[in-house]
């Protein structure tokens, strides 16, 4: 069996192929099952498979969804998994499960059927690029938006600003990426969801370095406090310089100051013993020097961020 998988790999890769391909390759379909069954292939599609990775076989399937029809495109869930931004919670699907849409009305069948949802949703040719794999996917402003159909503010900012973070990373201004985000939703507008999106346009940036900032940015604006500073540099007593997750200013300082910092502490931000104490380091230096921090988790950013709000309120109106 292993001397058939590895012939099967020496030829496709982890690209798909057809039964026809392997009966080719004198590989009769039971022994494809019988492969399947060993953990050495994986089915991706009807008489589709590709030798089995390390990975799942998303991408795998979703090219033999391509590969049937070539107006398939990659959006919502499956584009984010593509290019890396973050899905809110309320918009997640199955483990599995590709999210598709068609470039041209009427080229493919809609609805939900296994493991795929494929979407009434109108893709213009300018909101559509290749990934880096090459699969055919909304491009990631326009796959940040229908993340953030129908989103309260909190949850519809992770994939707006993690968008712009990826654009201005492939050299864009930001200016001019907010712009084409804010072309795409004008474009959209009439759409499921559309409209509760303008508001997270209004406060997207691709300062933000991680879904929990972007989450607890959004309970502030929601609050209507003032809007917090993204990657704020401060100095501690010791003259040391260091970089705050959001800052504040509080009532009464110079307004070009950010007395009050705020730290979103996601559970991968310490994991060690030496990141603890050098964290605590850094806040009793920049609390000698007049600081003051508000801690968030993501657990109360998610479901209960009274406390926290309380605290950012008393502390900038002193």
């Amino acid at each position: 069996m292993q001397a058939a998988v590895a012939h099967l790999r020496n030829y496709f890769g982890t690209d798909p192929f057809h039964i026809s391909d392997a009966q080719g390759l004198h590989i009769s379909a039971d022994r494809l099952e019988r492969a399947c069954a060993q953990g050495h292939l994986v089915r991706v599609g009807r008489g589709w498979y590709a030798v089995s990775t390390r990975g799942d076989a998303f991408l795998a399937r979703l090219t033999t969804l391509q590969l049937a029809n070539s107006a398939v495109v990659a959006c919502g869930t499956a584009a984010a998994r593509i290019w890396g931004i973050p899905v809110p919670p309320g918009r997640t699907l199955m483990p599995g499960t590709i999210e598709i849409a068609y470039r041209d009305e009427g080229t493919g069948k809609l609805g939900r059927r296994r493991d795929v949802v494929a979407r009434r949703w109108v893709i213009p040719p300018d909101h559509v690029t290749q990934g880096p794999d090459g699969h055919v996917a909304t491009d990631p402003l326009r796959t940040a938006i229908d993340l953030a159909r129908g989103q309260p503010l909190h949850l519809a900012l992770a994939p707006i600003d993690a968008a712009l973070r990826i654009v201005t990373d492939w050299g864009v201004d930001e200016g001019e990426a907010a712009l084409e985000l804010r072309r795409r939703w004008t474009d959209l507008r009439a759409g499921h969801g559309i409209r509760t999106v303008g508001s997270a346009l209004e406060h997207g940036s691709a300062l933000a370095e991680s879904p929990l900032e972007s989450m607890v940015r959004g309970r502030i604006i929601v609050a209507r406090l003032p809007s917090p500073m993204l990657q704020v540099c401060v100095t501690g007593a010791s003259g040391r310089r260091y970089r705050a997750d959001l800052g504040m200013h509080v009532t009464g300082d110079d307004p070009q100051a950010c007395r009050l910092l705020i730290e979103a502490d996601g559970l991968a931000k310490y994991t060690q013993v030496e990141d603890l104490a050098r964290e605590k380091a850094r806040q009793h230096d920049l609390e000698c020097n007049g600081h003051e921090f508000v801690r968030v988790v993501y657990v109360e950013a998610l479901r209960s961020p009274e406390r926290f709000l309380a605290n950012i309120e008393r502390i900038i109106h002193g």
